[in-house]
């Protein structure tokens, strides 16, 4: 009997040392498997964050200053006054050119510009479209203070330049100035530089639009030929100026301020108009686009 408890005893003595011995080893493999895990995870996370503070050094590093934006602005205003006022000149040509030739003029250079300076500034060369850029929260208030006095002085200095190297004879007195035409009132020249900048404010706003982004490759052509077509159609009625800065410029040089108000009101207005009706009639939520987004964080699964 004392044998028989013997053998039991060792049998179950046996059978806890083994199950010791496995749970032990278990623990261990268990602690070197979170150890990694561990590890890996702390290694990520370190990654992560250098990268992460590489990128915002980097995004520091090249963030347009004040004078930069200035810069670019006042260089596109210049040259969309000083090569698309050029366009208008036409005692070179005989027979003279049709108003449609210095809309392609102005559309052109345009083009030029964008291409130039579109991924600098944007190249605005408008006060309207920077306040629809403050409105759509693209920029403060004094990055846009530098965007306007750019256009403004750009304009100014842009077609002084011109003035001063063409021949008198072809920059005349009112050259290049944009004025309403004598069979129309100035009521009826506000509505239409109303509803041509409006137009413009809405293109911009459908280019800046999210949902467009991958139609950029062909942004400068195209925008230009707007600015074509616009041109070509209310031109010969208004000017088509749809820019306060393009018709400040010639009017400060001549000195003549007539009907100005016209092309200060109308643009000006058009940008909070054309703004209100995008964002309230054809923009979407910031709530919807993230809803349409799949994010990596939702459906990525911890392997450790």
């Amino acid at each position: 009997m004392h044998r028989y408890y013997s053998l039991i005893f060792y049998f179950s003595e046996s059978t806890m040392v083994e199950g010791a011995a496995y749970s032990i080893a278990r623990n261990i493999t268990n602690g070197i498997i979170l150890q990694v895990c561990d590890l890996q995870k702390v290694e990520a996370a370190k990654k992560e964050k250098k990268e992460t503070n590489k990128k915002e050094k980097g995004n520091r590093r090249n963030e347009p200053t004040y004078f930069t934006m200035f810069a670019a602005e006042f260089l596109g205003t210049a040259l969309l006054l000083f090569l698309g006022c050029m366009g208008c000149i036409t005692q070179v040509d005989n027979p003279v050119p049709s108003h449609h030739m210095s809309a392609l003029a102005f559309g052109f250079v345009i083009l030029l510009i964008i291409q130039t300076f579109g991924h600098i500034s944007g190249a605005h060369l408008n006060p309207a479209v920077t306040i629809a850029a403050v409105i759509h929260r693209m920029m403060n208030f004094q990055m846009a203070i530098a965007y306007i006095a750019g256009q403004f002085l750009g304009a100014t200095l842009g077609f002084a330049l011109l003035k001063a190297l063409a021949p008198p004879d072809y920059v005349g007195d009112g050259f290049c100035m944009t004025l309403p035409h004598e069979k129309i009132t100035s009521l009826q020249a506000v509505a239409i530089e109303l509803v041509i900048t409006t137009t413009l404010i809405v293109v911009i706003c459908a280019v800046w639009d999210k949902r467009n982004a991958h139609n950029t490759d062909s942004t400068p052509i195209r925008f230009a030929l707007v600015i074509v077509g616009i041109s070509m159609a209310a031109g010969p009625l208004t000017g088509a100026s749809m820019n306060t800065a393009r018709t400040f410029g010639p009017a400060l040089i001549y000195g003549n301020f007539k009907d100005q108000w016209i092309y200060w009101v109308a643009p000006n207005t058009a940008a909070v108009l054309g703004c209100g009706i995008y964002k309230y009639l054809f923009a979407i939520s910031e709530e919807e686009t993230n809803s349409e987004e799949v994010h990596l964080d939702e459906v990525k699964q911890d392997k450790c």
